[in-house]
């Protein structure tokens, strides 16, 4: 079997902080792939923040990169997956059991996240989604089996 995989980004609000005699913006950009290897959804993510800071007339950019990060999630630990939105903002909706699954990613709140993909990516995503719909009915078939054992 092929490797399904997606690119997507996630998206993160910009933070601005402003004192006395400074302002600070944040922009966040945090890209990633999710990938189904078997009976398990990968998605790796990295990213980088660029930060403008303005004091007085000096105007200061910089930008820094963000850890790249990995997370496994096994078929069982997801509780709905689908894809949404497919012209206007198209995104893979994730849902897992409880919060814990996904409390590494930068945007997940409650155990669910939304991967934002490019309009030319949807049909992957869609085999994606598929495939991982049609493995969590499957474990969900063999843990019905072991109960009647």
């Amino acid at each position: 079997m092929p490797v399904l995989a997606v690119p997507f980004s996630l998206a993160m609000a910009k933070e601005t902080r402003m004192d006395r005699s400074r302002v600070q913006s944040k922009v966040f950009q945090v890209r990633g792939v999710a990938r189904v290897e078997a009976d398990r959804l990968t998605l790796e993510w990295s990213g980088s923040v660029e930060i403008t800071e303005v004091k007085g007339s000096d105007v200061r950019n910089l930008r820094q990169s963000v850890p790249a990060q990995r997370l496994v999630l096994p078929a069982s630990h997801i509780t709905n997956i689908e894809t949404r939105g497919r012209w206007w903002k198209p995104h893979i909706e994730l849902r897992t059991t409880g919060i814990g699954p996904l409390e590494l990613m930068p945007t997940a709140v409650g155990g669910h996240v939304l991967l934002h993909i490019a309009r030319r990516d949807w049909g992957a995503a869609r085999d994606l989604v598929s495939h991982l719909q049609l493995e969590m009915a499957n474990a969900t078939l063999r843990d019905e089996e072991r109960v009647e054992r």
